[in-house]
């Protein structure tokens, strides 16, 4: 594969997979930490990082900016895809994640709301926020996967962004 893009961005996506596969496997609990989950990020920015400085490499930085944010975002958007995937077979597969992360939800809702909001009307819609989730529970409609992919992007393009700026400025 000529493109570093592309390259890096299967490879890292594999491996991402790998490393959240090990996580969900290891325990369910890992999965859902979300300490842990932004640790997966740091696979992200290094594959960004190589395939923009292998780029960079064979055809310089004095291109247009864009030119050299290009190959980074590519890396992300292919890796995010395939997190993206994995994540919403992994729920698909396994209904008792929803659960546990409507549990998790709720815990974290009655702690807001122990501790006091300040505000009747804050209070009221975390009662009812809790009262939904107890009765219905959680749902991951492929809309919101889709949206928070998208939304992923915009903080991909402003990694990739840092990433060609920092790769400019060495040269």
């Amino acid at each position: 594969m000529k493109n570093p893009g592309v390259r890096y961005g299967l490879t890292g996506g594999i491996v991402v997979i790998f490393y959240y596969a090990l996580l969900y496997f290891a325990k369910k609990d890992l999965f859902l930490n979300p300490w842990l989950q932004w640790a997966g990020m740091a696979i992200y920015l290094l594959l960004m990082y190589r395939a923009a400085r292998e780029d960079c490499s064979k055809n310089g930085t004095a291109r247009d900016f864009r030119e050299v944010l290009r190959t980074p975002f590519i890396t992300f958007l292919l890796i995010n895809l395939l997190y993206w995937l994995f994540y919403y077979s992994l729920h698909l597969a396994d209904p008792a994640l929803l659960q546990m992360e409507a549990a998790a939800q709720v815990q974290y809702l009655k702690d807001q709301l122990a501790a006091g909001t300040g505000d009747p009307q804050q209070a009221n819609e975390l009662r009812e926020q809790i009262q939904y989730l107890e009765q219905s529970g959680m749902a991951l409609p492929l809309g919101h996967v889709l949206l928070r992919m998208g939304l992923g992007a915009l903080g991909g393009f402003a990694l990739s962004a840092g990433i060609a700026a920092i790769l400019r400025s060495e040269n």
